[in-house]
């Protein structure tokens, strides 16, 4: 993993829009060094539970079913022994239920099924991750950039950093993929670090900030 102070001055020399961004949100969490002790588990539900919804809502029902557990990480034992009905209290549809008891009870047949995702490409983790039930491209993506932290990912789906270009470098409502091509390839391969700065223009605040 390069050093914060090279890929600075590489998003710098690419993209004439960054050296005001990085002064005005700092370092990228995701230029700093992995932290291995990182919960995959509870990073994998959490975006679920995210799932088009917006951070301020998400972050409510997370910290509901945190408080409903008396937990302050989801682990497979909980969310199986749970009802639905109790999860659904909490402000989960039915099907982020069922995707969460699906998966607590694949992670508990295979315990290594996460972490054995951490040496492998971004291709096979996407692949992988889809064949559990509610997980899509944008979860396992966003599983790649949070948990795994991989530097060079760019989210075509993701709501807010399409609104976090749009305010930076479009002057309309729906830039076109080859446009947001153009731009998001000139982070290569720091794409990860680049979308966390259009996630701080769009929620001005870190997207990152989970437990």
């Amino acid at each position: 993993m390069k050093d914060w102070k090279s890929i600075k001055t590489h998003l710098i020399k690419v993209d004439e829009k960054m050296e005001s961004l990085i002064q005005q949100f700092g370092i990228s969490p995701f230029a700093k060094k992995v932290d291995k002790d990182i919960n995959l588990f509870d990073n994998l539900i959490s975006s679920i539970v995210s799932q088009q919804l917006s951070t301020k809502v998400a972050r409510t029902i997370k910290d509901r079913l945190y408080t409903l557990g008396k937990i302050t990480a989801f682990t497979p034992k909980f969310l199986i022994q749970t009802s639905t009905e109790d999860l659904r209290i909490c402000g989960l549809s039915y099907a982020k239920c069922r995707s969460m008891k699906e998966i607590a009870e694949v992670i508990i047949q295979e315990p290594d099924y996460l972490s054995s995702l951490s040496d492998k490409s971004n291709e096979f983790i996407t692949e992988k991750l889809i064949k559990l039930r509610g997980i899509g491209i944008w979860t396992a993506e966003m599983f790649q950039m949070f948990s795994l932290r991989r530097q060079d990912i760019f989210s075509h789906g993701d709501a807010g950093l399409i609104k976090g270009l749009r305010i930076v470098y479009f002057n309309k409502e729906n830039p076109k993929l080859d446009e947001i091509e153009k731009i998001t390839s000139k982070w290569k391969p720091y794409r990860s670090i680049g979308s966390w700065y259009m996630w701080q223009v769009a929620n001005n605040e870190p997207p990152i900030n989970k437990k």
